[in-house]
């Protein structure tokens, strides 16, 4: 059987790439207002405050995020926060928060606004890939609808005879299902035709303004939009003249996932009558350290690869579901951080994007001069079940 080549990485901005310092700071004016409509005894914003400046995300770490949801908050922090009124704060049109809801919009508002605004994502992919694909899988875990936004891609498009595939709700690990899926339908089809896998991950129309605890301030300061497509290619496809533009990619070598044991209830992510709601132990952290390296040498004994043996020459991807879960699995895995700089790096400037950051992680080494051709890469990511997933893969050109 032909190797499988991941190639043609193109990041999509839908919106702004906001400082994190000013989110921090819009959500402390959020908490302050949606808090003091629920509760008797009113919190001072003093008090929320100091709870945002403690808990929350800072800006060494991540120091901007692209979050639909506030696009238009520079102006009101920037010239308005000294004379604002609960009334001035600012959401888009068509996801109003009413008076007698301090919730928000219903789920079926939040998906509606995730139809409408998303659909951009796919056209400006195919202004980079006009040519059609054979499949097209579509990866989120933020929103739905059906005819989905990757049907209606194809439907505009006539694209009559494009199959598409729905990869949802698997949360930070979801690319590599998709990549799973998206390589079993090469190794199936009889023309070894393109696969096109797309993520559309709005996790800011999920916000949740209300619970005030260190956790969710946490959670809000992480997350951020993010918007990605990238194909799959049959070796031989890969190497056409067609391709030269393409030429730099990554070859699939092996894959592995285990769901980790007494974990189900640690990272949750669930329907609301609201919004989607997650929910983040303390504890992931733990499991992480406790399984990674067993996990890792379990991946690399698929392809007869020791992992002890060749880990200083190898270049990882680990999902940054926090600052410290990189930190986490270089140490366990000891390891030199700029073997992992890339996911330093994305988490600094994107956030944590859910299923799209692994994707903007392998574009940054894709297109690292300094990792040569025929260089092993590990992939890891981790999602709900607790779930650890990876992919072991080596730079082609």
């Amino acid at each position: 059987m032909n190797a499988i080549i991941l190639s043609n990485i193109h990041p999509v901005v839908v919106g702004k790439l906001i400082n994190q310092n000013l989110i921090n700071q819009y959500t402390k004016f959020l908490y302050h207002f949606f808090q003091n409509t629920k509760r008797q005894n009113k919190i001072s914003f003093e008090e929320v405050s100091e709870h945002v400046d403690k808990y929350a995300i800072s800006s060494e770490n991540i120091e901007k995020r692209q979050v639909l949801l506030f696009d238009d908050i520079e102006s009101f922090i920037v010239n308005e926060m000294e004379n604002t009124t609960p009334s001035s704060y600012i959401f888009p049109k068509g996801f109003d928060f009413l008076p007698e809801s301090h919730y928000g919009p219903k789920i079926e508002m939040r998906m509606d606004w995730f139809k409408k605004k998303l659909g951009y994502v796919f056209d400006k992919f195919y202004e980079y890939s006009p040519s059609k694909p054979e499949n097209i899988i579509h990866v989120t875990c933020s929103g739905y609808s059906s005819p989905s936004i990757a049907q209606e891609a194809v439907i505009n498009r006539k694209w009559k005879d494009v199959k598409v595939t729905h990869s949802y709700h698997m949360g930070c690990y979801g690319a590599f299902p998709a990549i799973r899926t998206g390589s079993g339908l090469l190794a199936l089809s009889e023309t070894k035709g393109r696969v096109d896998i797309i993520h559309t991950e709005l996790l800011s129309v999920h916000l949740n303004l209300t619970e005030f605890s260190a956790a969710n301030t946490m959670i809000c300061s992480l997350f951020s939009d993010g918007f990605v497509g990238y194909s799959l290619y049959d070796e031989n496809l890969f190497y056409k003249e067609g391709l030269k533009t393409n030429k730099a990619g990554l070859k699939i070598l092996a894959s592995h996932e285990v769901i980790i044991p007494d974990t189900l209830e640690d990272m949750t992510w669930d329907l609301g009558e609201y919004s989607f709601l997650m929910t983040l132990s303390k504890r992931v952290p733990v499991f992480i350290r406790k399984n990674i390296k067993e996990f890792v040498v379990n991946m690399c004994n698929k392809i007869g690869l020791d992992f002890e043996t060749e880990k200083e020459s190898i270049y990882y991807a680990i999902h940054p579901g926090g600052p410290k879960i990189i930190d986490y699995v270089v140490k366990e895995l000891n390891i030199d951080s700029s073997q992992a700089h890339w996911s330093y790096d994305v988490l600094k400037h994107h956030g944590n994007m859910s299923s799209a950051t692994i994707p903007h992680i392998f574009k940054k080494i894709i297109n690292d001069p300094d990792i040569k051709v025929n260089t092993k890469i590990i992939a890891i990511a981790f999602g709900p079940g607790l779930t650890a997933t990876g992919l072991l893969l080596e730079k082609v050109a």
